[in-house]
């Protein structure tokens, strides 16, 4: 690219008019004198990195040469009309001049809010069934200026994962994303700092899309705590908004939605109790008898449960009092497990999963000694759902199960402690429990990963209940894998897993990585944690090397291994 002299910071309407522009903002006072339209300013980074499609083009038409054109610096198209979710045909230069390439038409910047949007913005299809997934931010984005941190956030998680999928010659797409995430941060420092704007939904939605992009970038160990950060940062938004003042319009209800559920695996995957109380975030929002919500009450119940365990088992000694305690927490356990069993048989119809196929070892080449991290399916049943959240519905209930049974095994060990408590019966009652939930988020991964597809014989995959706001229905989409990584990585860390199940998942987890581009599933790949047995061992509790050992035989303490916030950096992102 030749240098083309100092570039100009007028108005586009002045600089098509060839004349100065005076360069006020937000509107040229020369259009305005003139009653024009003033076509708005380009952003600085394309007034540094300008484009040259149009003389591109003018060099091909008049090319003797057939060798290609080299790449485009089409990267520069940071307008307002690249982030549009729509896909437009290449354009036609007429019959008598060469057709350049279609990456010659569209801007990079458009095909990587389509590739985002056609990935992860999931929009209901019905008014009755909000089946939606960050929707939102169609509505926000629209009104938003070109500079604004929303804007930069957007592309900052667009090129990340755009440059996964797409290697391009010219431009370091990470480091476009990098650049981009940098200009949002400081813009929403700025924000935060501003009596309106730090309260406003486009803040808030910008919060969300910051701790997305933590998952789809994340490659250290130190920044597996990244993203909890940013939700943290917006359960501060929202309680300075206030929760009925945020849910007055439909975009702050989503919003508020969407918190809630990022909210539920911070607390699920932290330990921590979750701020507010239950009840609060379960009142306000989109209507909270859908599939979704349901669900992430029921988990949220159990983290109550759990908090109140801690107070019971951490630093409290052992007595009849404590004991009677325990034993009626126990029974609280056992309580919403039913409850969730109960309202698992009670889903509508419309919103239950259906067995697609049922799979064996020889039908994947497991019988001679294949590698379960490599195949597509585990071996067994199979299953597909009407649409990726009703399906995340179901796993989140899943999960609580499991950690219910998880919960209810760590309770059973202090009560019977020093016996082994993998000889009493709850033990084997929620073992079973285990197995059966485990298998059942096993038979729910392929069909996040587009397994279904393959095999469509007499099912209907599409429900119209929701789609993706852009772009075709591929088999790998980057929501459905963002919304079985933490069933998947539940499944790899529970002691129950058998060996094969806990390769399989560990697999998919690659692929995650690997193929779809979120690098957040290799940080969890890659810490080795068992629970509840880490759990029991943290509360100090003897566990027998022999299940069957007399009490003569010598007990030793099992040593506590580090927990995710312990193998993180200790200086911990602070929030947004």
């Amino acid at each position: 690219m030749v240098y083309g002299g100092k570039p100009s910071r007028g108005c586009r309407t002045c600089r098509q008019r060839r004349i100065k522009c005076d360069e006020e903002k937000p509107t040229c006072k020369r259009c305005e004198k003139s009653r024009r339209e003033c076509g708005g300013y380009r952003p600085e980074f394309e007034i540094v990195h300008r484009d040259q499609t149009k003389s591109t083009v003018h060099r091909l038409r008049n090319a003797q040469s057939t060798s290609p054109p080299p790449p485009l610096a089409d990267a520069a198209e940071y307008s307002a009309r690249a982030l549009v979710f729509v896909q437009e045909e290449p354009q036609s230069w007429g019959s008598d001049s060469a057709s350049p390439s279609p990456v010659l038409t569209v801007p990079l910047a458009q095909r990587a809010s389509c590739y985002f949007a056609s990935n992860f913005i999931l929009v209901p299809l019905t008014e009755s069934t909000p089946h939606g997934f960050m929707e939102y931010l169609i509505p926000l984005i629209e009104s938003e200026p070109a500079e604004s941190s929303l804007r930069y956030a957007f592309n900052a998680c667009a090129f990340a994962l755009l440059s996964h999928h797409n290697r391009s010659d010219s431009f370091d797409l990470a480091q476009l994303s990098l650049k981009e995430h940098t200009l949002a941060l400081g813009g929403t420092y700025k924000a935060l700092g501003h009596p309106t704007k730090a309260t406003a939904h486009a803040t808030l939605a910008t919060v969300l899309l910051l701790s997305l992009y933590e998952s789809i970038t994340a490659n250290r160990e130190s920044r597996m705590l990244a993203w909890r950060s940013h939700i943290d940062g917006a359960v501060n938004i929202i309680k300075s908004r206030g929760r009925d003042d945020i849910c007055r319009t439909k975009t702050g209800a989503l919003l508020f939605s969407a918190v809630r559920h990022q909210l539920v695996s911070r607390t699920l995957s932290s330990g921590m109790p979750i701020p507010f109380g239950t009840n609060w975030w379960m009142s306000s929002g989109v209507e909270n008898n859908t599939l979704l919500a349901t669900s992430q009450h029921l988990a949220l119940k159990y983290t109550d449960l759990r908090t109140e365990s801690n107070h019971l088992l951490v630093g409290q000694a052992r007595s009849p009092q404590s004991l009677e305690q325990i034993y009626r927490l126990i029974q609280k356990v056992e309580a919403l497990d039913r409850e969730i069993m109960s309202w698992q048989a009670s889903v509508p119809r419309q919103f239950c999963f259906q067995t697609l196929c049922w799979v064996y070892e020889d039908n994947i080449g497991l019988s001679k000694g294949g590698d379960y991290a490599k195949v597509d399916v585990f071996p067994g049943r199979v299953d597909i759902y009407p649409d990726f959240v009703t399906a995340s519905a179901w796993n989140i209930s899943r999960v609580s199960r499991l950690l219910l049974a998880a919960l209810s095994i760590r309770l059973t060990a202090y009560c019977c402690s020093p016996i082994d408590y993998r000889t009493t019966p709850g033990y084997r009652t929620s073992k079973s429990i285990c197995e059966e939930t485990i298998s059942e988020i096993l038979a729910s991964v392929p069909y996040h990963f587009g397994w279904h597809t393959k095999h469509k014989d007499g099912f209907n995959t599409s429900s119209g209940i929701s789609g993706f706001a852009c772009g075709d229905e591929g088999p790998l989409k980057a929501l459905p894998a963002f919304l079985v990584l933490w069933p998947l990585t539940c499944v790899k860390n529970h002691d129950i897993t058998t060996e094969e199940q806990r390769l399989w998942a560990k697999g998919r987890l690659k692929v995650i990585t690997e193929n779809i581009g979120l690098k957040y599933a290799q940080i969890v790949n890659d810490v080795e944690l068992r629970f509840p047995s880490m759990l029991i061992g943290r509360d100090g509790l003897p566990v027998s090397p022999n299940p069957f050992a007399g009490p003569g035989l010598p007990l030793r303490p099992v040593e506590a291994p580090p927990t995710p916030e312990s193998m993180a950096s200790t200086e911990s992102p602070p929030p947004s």
